[in-house]
């Protein structure tokens, strides 16, 4: 029996940033997919849309079903309806601890995941300390002994800071999880998805410059890398046959 893959997104589209050209494999080798949007009450766009909250996030919305459709809608799509950081305290990114408020929404995200059904479970690495990833990441964290746990680079931030800088972050990680991790890397030439074309259906969220970074990334690595311990990386690679 394949294996379940569930994928948390903080928000409508960082799941396609880092992770286009490994949904393209699992679903061509069958697996059933899940993305869990977590933050998806939002009125935040790059480019003007409306200052209405219920507009911006139905526009991101049919964004999000635009991406689905390049796989044949195949993706079991699940939106919490959470408050994202700007709406919630009024900044984006973390760099002190958690307040006693993002604590509540840690325990809240992972109640949710606790009902969603088994599998391998991909997570961002919350490069970049954008808060809602960091919450993302504590949830499963929280969870991480009783799950299998990817972990995926969060784009464009993984861009924007030097190898030297991501590894330190995993070695940070590695710590806190008292656990070894390695990598496998999606190759592109495994992958049958052109990621440029699909992550430009997020047009209220991405520019021209954005769009670049994230494919100058996947470009240096020839694809994605995906991080986590042996045991559950090799049974990710015994699913992706072809």
């Amino acid at each position: 029996m394949s294996v379940n893959i569930n994928i948390l997104s903080p928000h409508m589209d960082d799941a396609a940033y880092g992770l286009t050209l490994s949904i393209g494999r699992f679903i061509n080798n069958k697996l059933l997919v899940t993305i869990v949007n977590c933050f998806t009450v939002t009125k935040w766009t790059i480019v003007f849309v409306s200052k209405d909250i219920k507009e911006v996030s139905l526009v991101r919305e049919k964004e999000d079903i635009a991406f689905n459709t390049i796989f044949n809608s195949s993706i079991h799509i699940i939106n919490l309806n959470l408050l994202d950081a700007p709406l919630r305290n009024g900044y984006i990114f973390q760099y002190k601890p958690f307040e006693p408020d993002e604590w509540d929404m840690v325990n809240e995200l992972k109640n949710h995941l606790e009902k969603i059904a088994d599998g391998i479970w991909l997570c961002p690495l919350a490069i970049g300390n954008h808060i809602d990833h960091a919450i993302c990441r504590e949830a499963i964290l929280q969870l991480y002994k009783k799950i299998k746990v990817i972990f995926y680079e969060d784009m464009p931030y993984a861009y924007r800071i030097s190898e030297e800088e991501r590894m330190l972050h995993i070695k940070e990680l590695e710590e806190r999880l008292q656990a070894p991790l390695i990598y496998f890397i999606n190759e592109v030439q495994h992958c049958t998805i052109d990621k440029g074309q699909a992550i430009r259906v997020y047009k209220s969220q991405l520019n021209d410059e954005i769009c670049a970074e994230i494919l100058a990334h996947m470009s240096g690595l020839a694809g994605e890398r995906l991080w986590g311990e042996a045991e559950v990386i090799d049974l990710l690679k015994n699913e992706l046959s072809c």
